[in-house]
């Protein structure tokens, strides 16, 4: 009977040491995985920004354009100017409030 426990005993040592390699092996090919995909969304948010980049640098005259446009508004209609930018806080501030509650 002892000589049944001990070979439970060691089939079960070399069971542990059998996963213990198998764990060790997933982790390196884990850590592989990992270190590819990062290299891959580091690429893809590159490409992102620099088409981001270029949008805005064709969009750039046409922005400030329409900036401009805007001050010269604010400074013919002051009153108007205050009425609209008070109305803008108040509808991003209820928007605001409505997405806290989700």
């Amino acid at each position: 009977m002892r000589h049944r426990h001990e070979d439970l005993g060691e089939d079960l040592r070399d069971q542990i040491a059998s996963l213990s390699h198998e764990i060790a092996a997933m982790k390196k090919q884990m850590m592989r995985r990992g270190r590819g995909s990062f290299r891959d969304s580091r690429h893809m948010s590159e490409e992102i920004v620099e088409t981001v980049r270029d949008y805005l640098s064709a969009a750039m005259p046409d922005i400030r354009r329409g900036a401009y446009q805007i001050q010269d508004r604010a400074r013919e209609h002051p009153g108007t100017t205050a009425a609209v930018a008070a109305a803008s806080v108040i509808v991003l501030g209820l928007a605001a409030s409505l997405f806290m509650r989700r």
